[in-house]
């Protein structure tokens, strides 16, 4: 496998805002530049810090509300489809800073609060039980995961940065050991929704807050928001263009190099004795401070034809490479190729530089994601009425 380069956000041809069509499937269109033959639907306003999305078989979509960072005011919810749009229904409030979410058998559900993995139904939603207790990480205490079948790929964040107290150590102390940070967890998901723990899969890796399994090749990738403030020890101007941010296929009992090393096995300036060609390198070099948190394939028959099967990336960040969705073309496992295509953005709301976060298709083709920055659920799909959907520059 090719070790991708340093990427520059690929050309892709972006319809001007104002050229849009004046409505996206029966909602307001998102003002701002989309890919030609694709609109983004504006679901749902005046959010606060929507975060995780989940499709139920009737078609309805869940998501995560955070409301706060400071205490457990978070919130889930349902969004129907309705003749008039789509109905917000509050399922669970209470939550400590709700993120991932996922539907099992029978109505239950899984919600990543921080420290644990709550289950609840849609029942019942009100009640919930801890099905996972998970370690209280201070800088990185979201819980992200996702679900391929029965088993639960969850994210064990980093306390620090990047172990910067421990500089000239031999090792970390908190990426090392039988509970390290800096990791990702196997679950499997029991008949009645317990969750058992198989323990740390991969390790290495600062903060996994998008991972995905491919349905058909059952690759699994995640995407690394890499460290901060590398300049400072380097003696550089600013960290701008370092380190990159990555995509890595994960295999069980592998080490991605945090915090020991960054970008293609270079040693980090803490740990300059760590050997890091024992480490496995990225598939993937994102742009710097890209702050990748959502992923997920294009798939399906109703996908958009010229974007079918590409792995889709949201990128958070608020500097010059994010604030925008892209694309990658993939080779006969999901793995991503080349350079990316822009599908959406970069654009700005009332709240400011875009952010979106997780990302999931829908059965009907359109790809679903929240901007936790401007408060809002939006759905990208094929223009009405266009005959070449999501035709683009390649």
């Amino acid at each position: 496998m090719n070790i991708g380069k340093t990427l520059l956000l690929g050309s892709t041809l972006l319809a001007a805002a104002g050229t849009h069509a004046a409505n996206c499937h029966g909602l307001p269109t998102l003002a701002a530049p989309t890919a030609a033959g694709l609109c983004a639907g504006v679901v749902a306003s005046g959010l606060t810090l929507p975060r995780g999305i989940a499709m139920l078989p009737d078609g309805s979509v869940l998501l995560t509300e955070m409301v706060r960072w400071d205490a457990p005011a978070g919130r889930l919810l349902r969004f129907t489809r309705t003749a008039g749009g789509w109905q917000k229904t509050v399922l669970a409030r209470g939550l400590d800073r709700p993120h991932s979410v996922a539907a099992l058998p029978g109505g239950q559900l899984l919600v990543g609060e921080v420290g644990r993995i709550s289950l609840l139904s849609l029942a019942t939603p009100a009640q919930r039980r801890t099905v996972a207790t998970l370690p209280l990480r201070q800088r990185h205490p979201l819980t992200s995961f996702t679900l391929a079948g029965d088993t639960l790929y969850v994210n064990i964040g980093s306390s620090s940065d990047n172990c910067d107290t421990q500089r000239g150590q031999p090792q970390c102390a908190e990426a090392e050991g039988s509970n390290p940070a800096g990791s990702v967890r196997r679950y499997r998901v029991l008949a009645d929704g317990r969750l058992q723990n198989l323990g740390v899969f991969a390790r290495g890796l600062r903060n996994s807050m998008a991972i995905a399994v491919h349905p058909a090749s059952g690759v699994v990738l995640q995407a690394e928001n890499s460290r901060d403030a590398i300049h400072l020890p380097l003696k550089l101007k600013n960290d701008n263009a370092l380190p990159h941010d990555e995509l890595n296929l994960l295999q069980a009992g592998s080490h991605y190099g945090w915090p020991y090393c960054y970008d293609l096995q270079q040693n980090a300036p803490e740990f300059p004795r760590y050997r890091c060609n024992s480490t496995q390198p990225p598939t993937l070099l994102l742009p710097a401070h890209s702050a990748p948190l959502g992923l997920a394939w294009w798939l399906g028959p109703q996908a958009p034809a010229a974007w079918r099967g590409q792995l889709v990336v949201g990128l958070h960040g608020y500097r010059q490479h994010g604030q925008r969705i892209v694309a990658y073309a993939t080779d006969s496992r999901g793995l991503p190729q080349g350079k990316p295509r822009t599908l959406l953005g970069p654009w700005r709301g009332q709240g400011g530089p875009a952010g979106p976060v997780e990302i999931t298709a829908a059965a009907d083709g359109a790809l679903w994601f929240a901007d936790d920055r401007n408060g809002q659920l939006l759905r990208l799909a094929s223009q009405p009425g266009s005959r070449k959907p999501g035709g683009a520059s390649r």
